[in-house]
C-alpha cells in the first residue's frame, strides 16, 4: 500500500470508527450521561470531529490551519487516553470535567501517559513534547506568524504553482494518518490499566489494516521530518 491509497482509505476508517463511538456512546450516556465512559466517548467524538475537518485542509495553502486544528485535536486525544484510566483519581479530574469551571481539567496528564505507553511497548510517545510543537504553531508566536506568511506569499504571488506538491504535503498527510491510528489506539484497544470501552472490531473491518499500514508507511514519514518544522528552544522539549 503507498501513502496516498493509505490516505484513501483513511475516511472510510474515520466513518468506521465515529459510527462505533456514536453506538457504544449512546449506549453509555443513557445508562449514565456523567460516567467515565461517556466522558470518554465524547472525547472520542471530539476527536474525530476535528480528524474530519483536518481532512479538508489537506492542501498547501492550508498548512498553518492544519496546525491549529491538529492541537486541537491532539488536545482531545491526549485528555481521552487521561480519562481511561481506571482509578479514583482520573473518576475525581472527570467531575471536575463535568461541572465545567474556570480550572485544568481538561488538560491532559502528559507525564502519566507517556509513562504508561512507553512501558506497555508502544515506544516514545512524546505527547507533551508535540503537543509544545503545535502549540508554538497554533498560537501567534513569531514562528507561527512567519510561517503564515510564508504559505500566504507563496499562494498570493502564484509561486506555490512552481512548488512540489508531493514534497511539500507529504509530512502533513502522515501526520494525519499517524494522528487518526493513534486514535484506534487510544479508543478502541482496551489495555490493561484502562476501563473498558468495548467497541466492536467486527463493526470496524478496515481499521486493522489501516492501522498496521500507518506503522509501515507514514510513521517512517513522520519521524523523518519531526524535528524540522521548528528551531531548538521555541518548544518545550
Amino acid at each position: 500500500m503507498t501513502l496516498l491509497e493509505l490516505f484513501n482509505l483513511a475516511p472510510i476508517v474515520m466513518s468506521e470508527l465515529t459510527t462505533e463511538f456514536v453506538r457504544r456512546g449512546n449506549d453509555c450516556i443513557t445508562a449514565d450521561k456523567m460516567s467515565q465512559k461517556s466522558a470518554c466517548f465524547m472525547l472520542t467524538l471530539r476527536s474525530s470531529s476535528l480528524l474530519f475537518g483536518i481532512g479538508f485542509l489537506m492542501r498547501p495553502e492550508t498548512r498553518d490551519s492544519f496546525d491549529v486544528l491538529m492541537r486541537s485535536f491532539i488536545e482531545a486525544r491526549d485528555l481521552l487516553i487521561t480519562f481511561r484510566f481506571d482509578h479514583k483519581g482520573t473518576r475525581d479530574k472527570i467531575g471536575y470535567w463535568f461541572a465545567g469551571r474556570v480550572d485544568n481539567a481538561w488538560k491532559a496528564e502528559h507525564k502519566k501517559c507517556e509513562e504508561f505507553l512507553n512501558k506497555i511497548g508502544t515506544g516514545e510517545s512524546e505527547l507533551a513534547r508535540r503537543w509544545s510543537m503545535m502549540s508554538t504553531l497554533s498560537h501567534p508566536t513569531y514562528y507561527a506568524a512567519s510561517n503564515s506568511a510564508r504559505i500566504t506569499e507563496s499562494w498570493i504571488s502564484g509561486r506555490s504553482k512552481f512548488e512540489n506538491i508531493v514534497e511539500i504535503m507529504e509530512p502533513k498527510i502522515a501526520d494525519y494518518l499517524v494522528s487518526v491510528s493513534s486514535l484506534i489506539v487510544a479508543a478502541t484497544i482496551d489495555l490493561p490499566g484502562w476501563i473498558p470501552l468495548d467497541c466492536d472490531p467486527a463493526r470496524m473491518p478496515n481499521v486493522d489494516i489501516f492501522h498496521a499500514s500507518v506503522a509501515e508507511i507514514a510513521i517512517p514519514i513522520l519521524n523523518k521530518t519531526k524535528n524540522t518544522n521548528l528551531p531548538k528552544g521555541s518548544f518545550r522539549e
